[in-house]
């Protein structure tokens, strides 16, 4: 019964303590943050998410899928150090039918400098991430 006891008290320790940044961690530090700035832009600039009065023209925004791609020796030499796709799902209001309906948007986004940029990239699968 003690070493039970032990064990878990170890085991609570260990969960509430910090964890240790892995080199995966820091390669995609900030991505969170770019992904919300992007949702934003959609909300200030889709034709569907303006349409409605009561500034509720777009919602459930979701983030379907992250796919990492691989680095090329071109990326490497202009000092990319990461390079992955997002796509992201949401509904926008549609005045004619009065309803909501499904829209989503793929992005790459690419870190270079410690910094990242976006840019609109092709449709993905949803399950996989892949280029459609």
């Amino acid at each position: 019964m003690r070493r039970v006891l032990i064990a878990s008290a170890l085991a609570l320790v260990a969960a509430c303590s910090p964890k240790a940044k892995s080199a995966a961690d820091d390669q995609y530090a900030g991505l969170g943050d770019e992904i919300l700035a992007w949702h934003k832009q959609i909300q200030a600039s889709d034709k569907a998410c303006l349409s409605k009065s009561d500034g509720k023209g777009c919602q459930g925004f979701e983030v379907g899928c992250k796919g990492a791609r691989e680095l090329t020796a071109i990326d490497k030499a202009k000092g990319v150090t990461a390079k992955l796709v997002v796509a992201m799902s949401w509904e926008g209001w549609d005045p004619v039918r009065s309803e909501y309906r499904t829209q989503s948007g793929f992005s790459e986004f690419t870190k270079v400098d410690g910094g990242w940029m976006r840019n609109p990239t092709g449709p993905v699968n949803l399950s996989t991430c892949a280029s459609a």
